[in-house]
C-alpha cells in the first residue's frame, strides 16, 4: 500500500482529501482513540493505521531475529553473556547519546559501566543513565503506570546532562511551550509540544492508557506508535529522544527479550535520517494522522538492527570457540592444572566480548568461587610462563597476553 503522505504532491486537495477518507473508512482501519493536530494549521486528525502484508511480514521477521539472537546470547558461557551484555549497553547509550547531540565516547560510557559493575563509588558522567539499563536489563524497571513514571526515568536518564534552564518546571512536566528543529541545521521549527502542562499530561495518561490497556493492537505495533507519539507530545524542553528510546526499550524487553530490546538506539542513529524523517512527516498536514510509514520505518529498524547484532555475535562465538581449541591444545599447561586452562578461557571470553578489556582479581575469584589469594595465585603463575599480563593497579586488570591469540 502506498503510504499516503506521497500522494500529497500527486493530487490536487480535492482528490488527496478524497483518498485521506477513503483510507481512514477501511473496514480494517485500525482508529485510535487519540488526535494529533499538525502544526500551523486548524483542524486535528486522530491517529489510524491500515494492518497490511508488509506491517505483518515485518512483525514476523522482528520476532524471528530476536528469536535468533536470543537463542546464540542463552548459549554462551557465562562471562562472555555478562560482557555481551555490557557491550550491548555501551552501544546503546552511545547512540542515543549520538543521537541527542551529547558528545561521549564508547572507551568512556564502558569505563563507568566498569566501575559500577565492580560497586566502586564514582562521579563520572552517565553513572545514573548506566544504572538505569543495568535495571532494565535485570527486571528491576517495571512497565510505566502513570505520568510521574515518565518523569522518573527522565531523571535519571539526563541526571547531569541537561541545563538548569532547561529542566521541567511544571508539576511533572514543562510549563512552556517547545519547539523541534529540523536537524538539518536550517533552524525550521517542525513540530512544537503540546501546552499546557494540564493537557499534555492528560495526552501522557491517554498514551499509558493505551500502551498498557489497548487489546486490538499487537504488541510491537503498539510500541512503534508509543514511541511515534511520546515524540508528539514532546513533556520536556530536552532530553525527549532519550527519554522515549528508554521507555520503548521497556515495552521492547516484554515483547522481543532483554538482549533484542538493546537494538532500538543504535538503529535509530545508525539509519537516523529514516528515523528523524518518519517523525517529520507523521507529524505533518501531509500525513494526515496515518501510522503506516512511521511503523514500517520502526520496524525495518528494528529488524535491520536485530540482524546485524546476531552477524556480529556469531562472530564473537566463532573467535571464541577458536580460542578455546587453542588454550585446550596449550602445551604449556599440560602439566598443571586443569584451573588454568580455565582461567585462561574466562580471559578469552573478556578479550573477545569486553570493550573494556581485562578483569580484576576479585573478578576472577567470584567466577570460580574462590578466596582472592587462591585466585591471584594462579593469575601470577600464568603470567610468570607469558600467558597473562597485568595493566594498571588497585585494582590490577588482567588480560591475554596481546598477540597470544594471532598466532
Amino acid at each position: 500500500m502506498k503510504h499516503l503522505h506521497k500522494n500529497y504532491h500527486e493530487m490536487d486537495s480535492k482528490d488527496f482529501n478524497s483518498c485521506y477518507q477513503n483510507r481512514i473508512s477501511y473496514e480494517s482501519a485500525c482508529k485510535l482513540d487519540i488526535q494529533i493536530k499538525p502544526m500551523d494549521q486548524p483542524n486535528s486528525y486522530p491517529l489510524y493505521y491500515i494492518p497490511t502484508n508488509n506491517i505483518i511480514n515485518k512483525i514476523s521477521e522482528a520476532y524471528k531475529a530476536s528469536k535468533k539472537l536470543e537463542f546464540i546470547f542463552m548459549n554462551l558461557p557465562d562471562v562472555a553473556k555478562n560482557q555481551f551484555v555490557m557491550e550491548c549497553l555501551v552501544e546503546e547509550l552511545y547512540n542515543t547519546n549520538e543521537l541527542e547531540g551529547v558528545k561521549s565516547s564508547r572507551e568512556e560510557i564502558a569505563r563507568s559501566a566498569k566501575e559500577i559493575k565492580l560497586n566502586r563509588k564514582s562521579k563520572k558522567r552517565f553513572n545514573s543513565m548506566i544504572k538505569l539499563y543495568l535495571n532494565l536489563y535485570s527486571g528491576e524497571i517495571g512497565i510505566p503506570q502513570k505520568p510521574e513514571d515518565f518523569r522518573y526515568i527522565y531523571d535519571e536518564i539526563t541526571k547531569g546532562e541537561i541545563d538548569e534552564s532547561e529542566l521541567p518546571d511544571g508539576e511533572i512536566f514543562r510549563k512552556e511551550q517547545t519547539f523541534v528543529l529540523k536537524k538539518s541545521g536550517t533552524g525550521k521549527v517542525i513540530h512544537h509540544g503540546i501546552v499546557p502542562e494540564e493537557k499534555l499530561i492528560k495526552s501522557v495518561e491517554s498514551l499509558l492508557t493505551f500502551l498498557n490497556e489497548e487489546q486490538g493492537v499487537p504488541d510491537l505495533i503498539k510500541v512503534a506508535i508509543g514511541h511515534y507519539y511520546f515524540g508528539y507530545i514532546h513533556p520536556f524542553y530536552d532530553g525527549n529522544g532519550r527519554t522515549s528510546r528508554f521507555i520503548s526499550s521497556v515495552y521492547l524487553t516484554h515483547v522481543l527479550g532483554k538482549v533484542s530490546a538493546f537494538s532500538l538506539s543504535r538503529g535509530s542513529n545508525k539509519y537516523r535520517n529514516k528515523y528523524l524523517n518518519a517523525f517529520e512527516i507523521t507529524n505533518s498536514l501531509k500525513g494526515r494522522g496515518e501510522l503506516n510509514y512511521f511503523i514500517d520505518i520502526f520496524l525495518d529498524i528494528i529488524v535491520k538492527t536485530l540482524i546485524e547484532m546476531t552477524s556480529e555475535l556469531k562472530e564473537k562465538v566463532e573467535l571464541l570457540n577458536l580460542a578455546y581449541e587453542k588454550i585446550d591444545n596449550e602445551s604449556m599447561l599440560n602439566d598443571v592444572s586443569h584451573s588454568y586452562k580455565e582461567i585462561l578461557f574466562v580471559l578469552a571470553q573478556n578479550y573477545f566480548f569486553d570493550q573494556a578489556k581485562g578483569m580484576t582479581v576479585k573478578e576472577i575469584s567470584e567466577e570460580f568461587n574462590w578466596s582472592t589469594a587462591t585466585a591471584r595465585k594462579k593469575i601470577k603463575e600464568l603470567m610468570e610462563i607469558s600467558l597473562i599480563e597485568q595493566f594498571g593497579e588497585r585494582p590490577a586488570i588482567y588480560t591475554v597476553k596481546e598477540g597470544y591469540f594471532d598466532n
